[in-house]
């Protein structure tokens, strides 16, 4: 490690949500000369992020659970590998490990400290007397870190930015928006819907949240297309759907399971229509941008960073929250014209091409980085 290398310590949940959103903004910060860190819990790419020329640090974090020793746990290896590290900058990702590493960079006044906000995720929209006080220790966690005064807090849509500051007193000069992740443009190219029975695809994580049960209702009553279901099984997350269910829909004639797919440019390039019925507490969700890069008319919901996604009635169409009726109408519109679907995927693209340019996305944060020591 060289002595004069500005230090970045990126904190996130897990390897594979940061090799799929952040990897790009991590290896633009080594091109700029910094040292870059990585905290996470490993699962699959630790050979690969170390190939790539990160320092990488098995984090002991769980995404969903709620147990205090294991939070407990997981705030004193952050402080240890902080004290040890001694970064410049700690970049959090998602809510956990911004809440943890947010408290503890309070007591570093040196550190600069980044919060990307990538939605306000299950705390805001789960019910219950636990889940009320959860929601009142998180709004005060939040509150303590983003008082910090070197910090800068990046988010993916404005209701998110409302919804923070409506508890939390965070300056206007500490708020970055960059509307989500970034797409690679050339990665995810423009092509044409292709010929033959349509197909109607929902990817993403299979929570109750992201719309699943309104889209398996919805493959019920359309006829004459496949619905393809492609996406993790989010076993640490009580809103996820299990495997027995999966297998109970697909007995009863739903379509099919793909399972995870890492190609999914591939899978979204077979499609003619992507469906992300969602009413989780979105960021700007990432499979909305790639359909939109591979020309693809999306259907979502009037929510929060779905909405962000697109351009209503000329890239997709949105639809109420939990309505299956709905859904149903705005998918028979698409089936129903071709040359829609047409018109829509190339708007999309157009949109993809002006919004969400991953080379616009890092440069947003090497800048973010490089103001901290101006």
């Amino acid at each position: 490690m060289y002595e004069n290398r500005k230090k970045i310590l990126f904190i996130v949940n897990t390897d594979w949500f940061f090799v799929s959103h952040r990897l790009p903004i991590a290896l633009a910060a080594i091109d700029n000369g910094y040292e870059v860190h990585l905290a996470t819990k490993i699962t699959t790419k630790a050979k690969f992020l170390t190939s790539q020329g990160l320092y990488l640090h098995d984090l002991p974090i769980a995404r969903s659970s709620p147990n205090p020793f294991r939070l407990a746990n997981a705030f004193f290896f952050m402080f240890v590998l902080i004290n040890s590290i001694k970064p410049d900058i700690i970049h959090a990702i998602t809510i956990k490990p911004v809440l943890l590493a947010g408290f503890i960079s309070r007591f570093y006044p040196k550190i600069n400290f980044v919060a990307s906000i990538s939605g306000l995720g299950y705390v805001f929209i789960s019910k219950g007397n636990i889940a009320k006080l959860r929601l009142i220790l998180v709004k005060l966690l939040y509150t303590f870190s983003f008082t910090k005064t070197n910090l800068k807090v990046i988010f993916q849509n404005q209701e998110d930015i409302n919804m923070i500051k409506s508890f939390c007193k965070l300056k206007d000069s500490k708020v970055i928006l960059i509307p989500g992740s970034g797409i690679d443009l050339q990665e995810y190219s423009f092509s044409n819907i292709p010929a033959g029975k349509p197909i109607v695809l929902f990817a993403s994580r299979l929570l109750v949240s992201k719309g699943i049960l309104e889209f398996i209702k919805a493959s019920m009553l359309v006829d004459s297309s496949r619905f393809l279901v492609a996406g993790k099984i989010d076993q640490e997350n009580p809103d996820s759907i299990d495997m027995q269910t999966i297998r109970d829909w697909e007995v009863s004639g739903f379509g099919e399971y793909c399972g995870f797919e890492i190609n999914i440019q591939k899978l979204i390039s077979k499609s003619t229509m992507v469906v992300l019925p969602s009413f989780y507490g979105e960021g700007l969700p990432k499979i909305l941008i790639e359909a939109a890069a591979c020309g693809r008319p999306v259907i979502t919901t009037d929510h929060p960073g779905c909405r962000d996604a697109i351009i209503p009635n000329r890239s997709g169409i949105l639809i109420p929250t939990k309505d299956t009726e709905s859904l149903v109408v705005a998918i028979n519109k698409l089936l129903n014209s071709k040359e829609l679907c047409i018109k829509m995927g190339r708007e999309a693209r157009e949109y993809a091409e002006k919004k969400f340019n991953i080379k616009h996305v890092i440069e947003k944060h090497i800048e973010a980085y490089e103001k901290f020591f101006k």
